[in-house]
């Protein structure tokens, strides 16, 4: 399993954050998807990476129409 920060430029409410997080939660390989509430722009997306890589989980998020990059790459 591997981890990857990602961040949201764009601000959700709750309900639109834990729609985000459902559906990527159906992307094939991703395994957990956290974001605190008190830091809703940061997501840590646990993943197999025999299955995605951290390039799919991005596109993921910015196929949904978000701005989005990942964190300490």
């Amino acid at each position: 399993m591997s981890d990857i920060t990602i961040h949201i430029d764009e601000t959700l409410d709750s309900s639109s954050l834990l729609a985000l997080q459902h559906d990527l939660s159906q992307e094939p390989g991703i395994k957990n998807i956290y974001a605190e509430e008190t830091k809703p722009h940061l997501m840590v997306v646990t993943f197999d990476s025999k299955v995605t890589s951290s390039e799919d989980i991005l596109a993921s998020f910015t196929s949904q129409g978000l701005h989005a990059e990942l964190i300490g790459l």
